[in-house]
């Protein structure tokens, strides 16, 4: 056990000390005073979101970018609630905006890639945004990408994404934390010329460049993935033109799960797409991480019931506790510089507080999550999903 959990938190420590400096790396994007002139179709599937979309629509509709230069496609995903006619409502009190409504054209297991290609094909503009509808969009979210297009000529944008200001409980805060850790790591990968990790809810890319590495062909039986699979094929194709806007301008929010099962089931969904992987630092990253956090699992089952039955233990044996005492103390601080970073970047630094109690238990949710993932099935929407 403890030649096994030196390994692995060894491993796992160098990683995150990696990421640690791309993130100091990675500058932050300060927007400077420049004509807009990107054209952008901003796609957003949508299934039976009506508690959501007035949020997203009003913060739309406060967009500080001229409404001549972007459109909006809303892809209607089997929806049976009001979703379509709250938007339609919108769309009448809001004729300016170049707003249109289409149905999901479904041809593979994946419901969202195929609402993406949907509208990728009825789209007017040179560059495409995705975000999901239980997101809101910041006022100057266009005009901090615009920026970014004009000045570091990328073919890819990953962009921040934060959850909103909830009421706290354990969920929620398990959930921030669990976010600060993915965004930190996805900064952390870009920062060290080694991305891996983007988000769907923020994501930036041109058309052509879309067409050029096929769209989602190769990887649309999975259901999952319709961001890091496309982030995969820009790599190969387009490495030195991937990039992360750092920017607090652009960060969008989106809402926390309401309850254990949607988020079991959300990250369910995420580790599923694991399988398909094919960048190679992805899968030492998954690798490691996974066998830390079952290593770390097993360990403190361990030292719980040592614990609850004491025995008498040598002098060797009691030097080795300690050391593993000592690597696991190193790896939460390790984590939480990273994750505190992260905090002071999305101003959400006094979740902070919440993260020994999200540590402790994150080994354990974590290796339930990629374990049950394994099986190939999850529930999502009201629909069940299989490899």
């Amino acid at each position: 056990m403890g030649i096994l959990l030196a390994i692995s938190i060894g491993a796992y420590l160098v990683l995150i000390i990696v990421l640690c400096i791309g993130f100091y790396k990675l500058p932050k994007f300060e927007q400077t005073s420049i004509s807009p002139k990107t054209r952008f179709s901003i796609l957003i599937p949508f299934r039976n979101e009506e508690i959501h979309l007035p949020s997203l629509l009003h913060s739309i509709r406060a967009l500080e970018y001229p409404i001549s230069l972007f459109e909006i496609l809303l892809i209607n995903d089997s929806s049976v609630d009001d979703s379509v006619a709250i938007i339609k409502a919108f769309v009448q009190s809001n004729s300016d905006f170049d707003i249109k409504v289409i149905s999901n054209n479904r041809q593979s297991h994946s419901p969202k890639k195929d609402a993406i290609q949907t509208a990728i094909h009825q789209s007017h503009y040179e560059w495409i945004i995705t975000t999901d509808a239980d997101c809101e969009v910041p006022p100057l979210w266009l005009k901090s990408i615009d920026a970014f297009i004009q000045k570091k000529k990328p073919k890819l944008i990953a962009g921040p994404v934060m959850l909103k200001k909830k009421k706290h409980s354990f969920l929620t805060v398990y959930e921030i934390m669990d976010t600060l850790s993915l965004q930190g790591a996805t900064m952390g990968g870009f920062g060290v010329n080694s991305p891996f990790l983007c988000n769907g809810a923020n994501l930036i890319y041109e058309k052509n460049a879309f067409s050029h590495v096929k769209g989602y062909e190769g990887n649309n039986h999975i259901a999952s993935g319709d961001d890091h699979f496309l982030l995969e094929k820009f790599i190969k194709t387009y490495p030195k033109d991937i990039q992360y806007l750092k920017s607090q301008e652009a960060i969008i929010t989106t809402t926390a799960q309401k309850n254990w099962q949607t988020f079991l089931s959300q990250r369910k969904r995420w580790a599923s797409k694991a399988i398909g992987y094919t960048n190679p630092f992805t899968k030492v990253v998954g690798i490691i991480v996974l066998i830390a956090n079952l290593v770390l699992s097993l360990f403190f089952v361990y030292a719980f019931a040592k614990a609850l039955f004491p025995i008498n233990i040598s002098h060797s044996t009691s030097f080795y506790i300690i050391l593993w005492y000592l690597t696991i103390l190193l790896k939460l601080s390790i984590d939480g510089i990273l994750i505190f970073k992260t905090a002071i970047f999305f101003k959400i630094k006094q979740h902070f507080f919440w993260y020994l109690l999200a540590s402790l238990s994150y080994p354990f949710i974590s290796s339930y999550i990629a374990l049950s993932s394994l099986k190939g099935g999850f529930t999502w929407k009201g629909r069940s999903f299989k490899r």
